[in-house]
């Protein structure tokens, strides 16, 4: 049973629901088992749900016991629902069934998101028994900034500005089910870092980051073709050196399995891997 967590009880649940959040098989994305995030950041961030119209936190009861909570936020505008945590300790899959039946529910006509650990077995195999599709399979790759040493930047990439935008965007276009696409990254371009790799005035790849001082996170790496190792190494090398520049202490990247290898190469670890559901309601 899902019941809305009342303000005056969030001390009471908090420290439950971050324990779950360190486990693997009790929790979803984003994950806090990655040597980045902090207890104070998951209590702050799910404090915030109480000022937000948009935003709430649902606790999970089975058999009488309150066995954990899902966080979640909407955005009316792209009608997008995510979650911030969806920490269970008992019953996950009968909790992702409830929670999926309280978002058609509430929020019909929207696409509701959820991604989790592969570890998390029993999350997983709810979402591929409801048939729901799988639009992303992936491994959560971590680089600490201050273990890598920067190697030289390759010449022939370039930043992307509003100016030469147009040529990211055609290449950028080919990603299929992706949030930034092509139109909300030229929107929102003053907040991203993007370049273009062109070889005889041929783009032949670009790579898209964002982030802060703390955390950055490159969102992906885009070629005209299949994928190409050389390629994808001296973009990712590139983003590295940025963010190393700027003194950020983190870097992450959602690698696929054909990128998995070259990614461990550059210096990257891996906290686990990744899947993400898409569901219509």
């Amino acid at each position: 049973m899902l019941t809305r967590l009342k303000e005056s009880d969030f001390e009471k649940y908090a420290e439950f629901a971050y324990s779950l959040a360190l486990d693997l098989t009790s929790s979803g994305y984003p994950t806090y088992t990655d040597g980045i995030k902090t207890k104070e950041e998951f209590i702050n961030r799910s404090r915030i749900a109480f000022t937000r119209e948009n935003e709430d936190i649902l606790l999970y009861e089975r058999d009488g016991q309150v066995c954990g909570w899902i966080h979640y936020y909407y955005l009316p505008a792209d009608q997008y629902l995510d979650t911030c945590s969806f920490c269970v300790s008992e019953g996950m899959g009968e909790a992702v069934s409830e929670f999926i039946a309280f978002a058609r529910e509430n929020f019909p006509g929207s696409e509701l998101y959820l991604g989790f650990p592969e570890e998390n077995i029993e999350a997983v195999s709810a979402l591929e028994t409801g048939g729901y599709p799988c639009i992303e399979e992936s491994y959560n790759d971590v680089m600490f900034l201050a273990e890598y040493e920067p190697t030289p930047d390759c010449p022939d990439i370039v930043p992307v500005t509003r100016e030469n935008y147009e040529l990211f965007g055609k290449l950028h276009s080919q990603q299929a089910d992706m949030y930034w696409n092509s139109e909300r990254l030229l929107t929102d371009i003053d907040n991203w870092s993007i370049y273009m790799y062109q070889r005889d005035g041929i783009t032949v790849g670009a790579i898209y980051f964002t982030g802060n001082s703390i955390l950055s996170e490159i969102f992906g790496v885009d070629f005209p073709g299949g994928y190409d190792a050389g390629v994808y190494r001296l973009l990712v090398t590139k983003a590295l050196n940025e963010a190393k520049r700027n003194n950020v202490r983190c870097m992450v990247f959602f690698n696929e399995d054909e990128e998995q290898a070259d990614a461990l190469g550059l210096g990257f670890h891996c906290v686990s891997g990744y899947v993400c559901y898409r569901i219509e309601l």
